[in-house]
């Protein structure tokens, strides 16, 4: 059995210029694991393999990954027995979307710890604890459980974005089957809160996960100044969200592409 096989999954035939530098840092830190390049059947990727011949194709249905259904059939797809059954050969799997940036490869490392879910936190920021804003907090809160809709509050101190998460594979099949009723209510509901991530990072009860701290280590999401200031200024293994306007503001001073 393999230990670990990284997962780049992309929709298009052609990517956009910052998606290009991100899988060739991908490449660079991670080229001595397998590197599968994941993407719907009906899309062609010859240029991609092209670019990049360390990548091995990985065709998946088009129902799951692709703009038929976007992301709600990524989401389907996360949350799939099937596809976890793709990789039943592999201990665990490190899914690592084309935002996201490898800076150091500690794979190998963190696979050996044997934590079965490992992902940038998703952290509490110090506002949330004057008075006024706390109070509001509380309010919302409140609010959300009467209601029955979430609210982000469920995600601080949690560990889980999807976008650079490592997977151990029998985890999370098996939790595919024990947890099938809640996945196919989860899997109906479009709110951003119901996507698949949010799932594996507050349902199995039965999953190891890193503190949050810890997991600071292993990658970045939102607010990455204030991770970083948390990780005493040491850079994670990896960040997501990298080239969005609103991130590319801090990272530009780090990243050079």
């Amino acid at each position: 059995m393999e230990t670990v096989k990284v997962l780049i999954p992309v929709y298009r035939s052609a990517l956009s210029e910052t998606e290009r530098a991100s899988v060739a840092q991908t490449v660079r830190m991670l080229g001595r694991h397998p590197l599968l390049l994941l993407h719907p059947c009906n899309v062609d990727v010859s240029a991609v393999l092209a670019e990049f011949p360390a990548l091995r194709p990985l065709a998946v249905s088009d129902e799951w990954l692709g703009t038929r259904n976007g992301i709600a059939g990524y989401n389907r797809m996360m949350l799939s027995a099937d596809f976890y059954d793709l990789f039943a050969d592999t201990e665990y799997i490190l899914v690592c979307h084309t935002d996201a940036w490898i800076f150091r490869d500690e794979l190998s490392e963190w696979c050996a710890r044997g934590y079965d879910c490992v992902a940038a936190p998703w952290v509490r920021r110090p506002v949330y604890d004057l008075p006024l804003v706390r109070q509001w907090m509380a309010l919302r809160l409140r609010q959300s459980l009467r209601s029955g809709r979430p609210t982000r509050q469920i995600l601080y101190g949690r560990v889980g974005n999807g976008g650079l998460s490592l997977r151990r594979v029998a985890a999370f099949r098996t939790a595919c089957d024990r947890y099938h009723e809640r996945i196919e209510r989860f899997a109906a509901d479009p709110h951003h809160l119901f996507n698949e991530d949010v799932f594996w990072a507050t349902v199995p009860a039965e999953f190891r996960y890193p503190s949050w701290r810890e997991a600071l280590a292993f990658a970045v999401d939102t607010h990455p100044a204030y991770c970083l200031r948390l990780a005493g200024g040491r850079l994670p293994s990896g960040c997501h969200s990298w080239s969005k306007p609103r991130m590319r503001r801090f990272w530009k001073r780090i990243i050079r592409w």
